[in-house]
């Protein structure tokens, strides 16, 4: 089979799956307009508006991130504990992951204990601690470093350390992970959110429940025992839902960025390689999960359970680090979680993307995979048919 004809097949399953989609008004509201409008006014309405109070640091949740792991810092962590206005400081978190955390609703300050910070008190030196503070919450900053300078000035780290000795705090509190927008809080966070969930929920429904469909139309039977090849079905749908998905994802992106004023610290290139790597890897699981055969209804409720597993596994509400037993062993093998991660280093940490090596290798193993097994499967299926 030679290369142009390849070509050709691809570029008519492409042509043929617009055509479809074009003629479908419905499908082009809920695809391109009612999904992406929806998710992200949904998530954004739930980070709360410019006029969300806050209770006094007593009352939040504040992450306390120990690189140390000194007698001096457990001290530390003691005397805040002590003070009676950190009645809520959680120690579990990494650093990354307490910053990824900010804006989230779950933590809104990270007190950190850099490593080093008993040898310098030791040397009769500053040690230095660094608060990290949501700064899209009103007022959260300030009230936060006020509380952990008020707190240090009563710090004695052992009678070991000189008493002459004393703890510097070194405010960032211009982290742009978590801008706070005209309306919107933490909508940085929420981009990532939103761009997953959006091609999760139009991708998977677009690819496994449009075969489904044509399974019970007939059209699926006769596209198999077509002369197109099977890698060339496969890679038209693909390049097909990926133009739709780059469109979803620039409308999201655009509504976070100008309507909802998210600062993401990636590039747009790098989003858009982000926004097809999860593409890629859910038009995989809708290809495996079409070629088992399943109907319509059971696309629907096979989608309902991967949106939860997402919700429940994936990192949206806790961190996979912090998950103990069954659910760290289902976010550790979820292919999606790596996906996730990625946005979330990229977008609120500023990672480079290329710098994610371990998760680039989980998510692209897993489309591989996914891909090779719709391929057998189809194949199997082709051959029932012309048999």
């Amino acid at each position: 089979m030679s290369r142009l004809k390849v070509l050709r097949d691809i570029l008519a399953v492409m042509t043929n799956e617009f055509g479809v989609f074009r003629r479908n008004r419905s499908a082009i509201v809920i695809s391109l307009v009612v999904i992406p409008f929806f998710f992200t006014a949904s998530l954004g309405a739930g980070q709360g508006g410019a006029g969300t109070t806050f209770r006094p640091t007593a009352a939040l949740p504040i992450a306390f991130v120990d690189n140390d792991l000194s007698v001096a810092s457990g001290r530390l962590y003691e005397t805040l504990v002590r003070s009676e206005m950190f009645n809520r400081l959680i120690q579990g978190y990494r650093e990354d992951n307490a910053l990824a955390a900010l804006g989230k609703g779950s933590i809104y300050a990270a007190v950190v204990v850099p490593k080093g910070f008993q040898d310098r008190l030791m040397a009769n030196q500053p040690g230095t601690i660094i608060v990290y503070v949501d700064d899209g919450a009103p007022g959260v900053g300030n009230a936060v470093l006020s509380a952990v300078n008020a707190t240090v000035q009563t710090y004695n780290p052992t009678t070991e350390i000189p008493n002459s000795a004393y703890v510097e705090v070194e405010g960032f509190s211009t982290i742009q992970i978590v801008q706070k927008g005209a309306r919107f809080s933490g909508f940085a966070l929420g981009l990532t959110i939103t761009m997953s969930l959006v091609i999760v929920f139009a991708t998977f429904y677009e690819i496994a429940g449009g075969m489904s469909r044509e399974r019970e139309e007939g059209t699926y039977a006769r596209l198999l025992i077509s002369p197109i090849s099977l890698g060339a079905i496969m890679i038209g749908k693909t390049l097909y839902d990926l133009g739709l998905n780059i469109v979803r994802s620039i409308v999201v992106l655009g509504m976070a960025i100008y309507v909802y004023g998210a600062r993401p610290n990636t590039d747009f290139v790098t989003l858009l390689a982000i926004t097809v790597l999860i593409s890629l890897l859910t038009m995989g699981f809708g290809l495996l999960i079409s070629s088992l055969g399943v109907g319509v209804r059971a696309v629907v409720i096979i989608e309902f359970f991967l949106i939860l597993f997402l919700f429940a596994f994936s990192g949206f509400i806790l961190d996979k680090e912090l998950m103990k037993g069954i659910p760290q062993i289902i976010a550790t093998y979820l292919p999606w979680s790596y996906g996730i991660e990625i946005f979330k280093r990229t977008v609120l940490l500023g990672a480079p993307l290329l710098s994610l090596t371990f998760q680039l290798q989980f998510v692209g193993l897993s489309i591989v995979l996914f891909y090779v097994l719709s391929y057998f499967l189809l194949k199997l299926a082709r051959e029932r048919l012309v048999g």
